[in-house]
């Protein structure tokens, strides 16, 4: 477990701070009409939401990579630009943003913990957004370099020599609802289950002794490495984060997650209440 806190998080009062010293870039992951709408001064809109993993092998996660790359470049971030992911409230876009950054090896990005509502709430002006909107595309790029520690493929669910972690909502874990995206209900044999948003609470981040407890009851430990998943990774992300502030150091993201697994019939699942896991 870690001495002391990761750093991933800005408050809105450290935001409103330090903008004017130009450093921070906010990334406004909330849909191109919000932001144009009212945004954080400076902010550039970016897609991280919709984007679809064709399939979590090799080359899927290279190509994914690959599009991360292309968009942050396109954005001109760098060691000297400082990337805040936001949305209305911190749940599931804002942590996706910062793990896409964090995949292609890039560092020092950050999630505005309480979103845009805190930014207002702490006293931050907003304006519209001005620009071109962007968005995480598949590339065909070759020989990018993502980090293998955030994500895993299929090949290493199936191999289960870490720990599953379901943070999608009960229903769809004990496979009574599914996304009509989804081939079929259910969830990858022997996870463990806690609802990502048990990890937040009035749309920030709970302390790390909370969300350590709520791991820790659902058979997590951080001794173990951890393969988190959801329906398209992106609730995921959050539980990832989540997981690092309380300590857990060795988690990564299923990112085709239950879209992508549901629809391969060669691949097992399982059915029923958490308490039968």
């Amino acid at each position: 477990m870690q001495d002391k806190e990761p750093v991933m998080i800005i408050t809105a009062a450290e935001l409103i701070n330090g903008l004017p010293e130009g450093r921070f870039v906010p990334v406004d992951v909330r849909p191109e009409s919000a932001w144009r709408e009212a945004t954080i001064p400076g902010a550039v809109s970016l897609n991280v939401y919709d984007y679809f993993i064709p399939e979590s092998d090799e080359a899927g996660i290279t190509g994914m990579a690959a599009g991360a790359r292309e968009a942050f470049e396109r954005l001109g971030f760098g060691e000297d630009r400082i990337p805040v992911f936001f949305e209305e409230q911190t749940g599931m876009i804002s942590p996706r943003g910062l793990w896409f950054y964090e995949l292609v090896g890039l560092k020092g990005g950050l999630i505005l913990d309480g979103g845009i509502s805190a930014f207002k709430d702490a006293g931050g002006e907003t304006t519209t957004g001005v620009g071109t909107a962007d968005a995480i595309r598949q590339s065909d790029s070759k020989g990018v370099v993502f980090d293998r520690e955030l994500v895993a493929s299929t090949d290493e669910v199936l191999r289960h020599e870490a720990e599953i972690f379901d943070v999608r909502r009960a229903s769809e874990f004990q496979g009574i609802f599914a996304h009509p995206c989804c081939a079929r209900p259910g969830r990858i044999p022997h996870a463990h289950f806690a609802f990502y948003e048990d990890f937040l609470m009035d749309g920030k981040y709970r302390p790390a002794s909370e969300i350590r407890a709520i791991a820790e009851k659902a058979g997590l430990s951080p001794e173990h490495d951890i393969i988190t998943y959801c329906h398209r990774g992106a609730r995921a992300a959050t539980a990832l984060y989540g997981l690092r502030l309380a300590g857990f150091d060795s988690v990564k993201i299923y990112v085709g997650s239950w879209h992508e697994w549901a629809g391969n019939a060669a691949l097992p699942i399982e059915i029923g209440p958490a308490e039968e896991v």
